[in-house]
């Protein structure tokens, strides 16, 4: 069991890791972040119903649990506006300052909604962890363009996501993932469209280049990040699945430092550190 349980974080990672590529990636394309949304989700829509409906007939889902898995996407939807739009007004620093705070939006959500217990432990390193993700990226925060709105618009994506992580959470001990995002797509992709032809006018890619800088968001971001990451939900309580979030800071300064050439100096040391010390803190009781 043990040997699984690292398994499913090591999939866990990856899937962070992937995810954090696709939004690097957002830098470098200049559409509107509703339209961004649009195509990252329609795009993924067809390769979910594909495996999905190879496993069993997807329409058979009883009405209300499809009605929750598009209730999610709605959820999923306004994270990815939110997000997109966060990364045009502030730092990527800040973005991932504010993503880490999932980890104590969702620790309620299982005390409360799933009857899961309550770890002293998980608080204690919860903090420690948070106060190294602060070190990590504070230094870069400063270095580059933020904004009050930009910081807002990262607090909103982070209710949202960790509305739909719970939601996610409470379907996948009936269905599988690919059901799951399969119906979320749906709804995401009907409420980023009809936003998009509000606010922006619906747009496409320039060229083929914008294109397929796009398409790797939807593949990265989407199909490989969400995919793996909602599947990991099936296989660990919402304590631990938030904990591995907390990772995603030092995933981001390490592919900041291998891929970008960006710095990687001793506070940031010091903070991957701090936040590996306080995720074995919060973890160490489970062992």
């Amino acid at each position: 069991m043990q040997k699984n349980h690292y398994r499913f974080i090591a999939l866990a990672l990856m899937a962070e890791s992937f995810i954090i590529y696709a939004s690097v990636l957002v830098k470098l394309t200049d559409m509107p972040p509703m339209n961004l949304g649009f195509y990252r989700i329609v795009l993924a829509l067809p390769i979910f119903w594909l495996m999905a409906n190879a496993r069993r007939n997807i329409f058979k889902i009883p009405l209300k649990d499809i009605g929750f898995m598009m209730g999610a996407g709605v959820f999923f939807a306004f994270d990815l506006l939110f997000f997109n739009l966060a990364l045009r007004h502030t730092s990527v620093a800040n973005v991932n300052l504010f993503a880490s705070l999932v980890c104590f939006i969702l620790m309620p959500i299982g005390i409360f909604f799933f009857k899961e217990k309550f770890k002293k432990s998980f608080v204690i390193g919860g903090v420690v962890a948070f106060f190294g993700i602060i070190i990590l990226v504070g230094d870069k925060g400063e270095l580059s363009v933020a904004t009050p709105f930009g910081d807002f618009m990262a607090f909103l994506s982070v209710l949202c996501y960790s509305s739909f992580l719970g939601v996610i959470y409470s379907l996948r001990k009936q269905y599988g993932t690919l059901e799951i995002m399969f119906f979320a797509c749906i709804s995401s992709c009907i409420v980023l469209l009809v936003l998009a032809l509000i606010f922006e006018g619906f747009k496409i890619p320039k060229n083929m280049s914008d294109f397929g800088i796009i398409a790797l968001i939807a593949l990265c971001g989407q199909v490989i990040g969400q995919g793996f990451f909602n599947y990991i939900l099936g296989k660990v309580n919402t304590q631990t699945s938030s904990l591995l979030l907390l990772f995603s800071p030092i995933i981001a300064a390490l592919m900041g430092f291998f891929i970008l050439g960006e710095s990687l100096g001793i506070f940031e040391i010091c903070g991957i550190c701090i936040i590996i010390f306080g995720v074995y803190l919060a973890k160490r009781e489970n062992y």
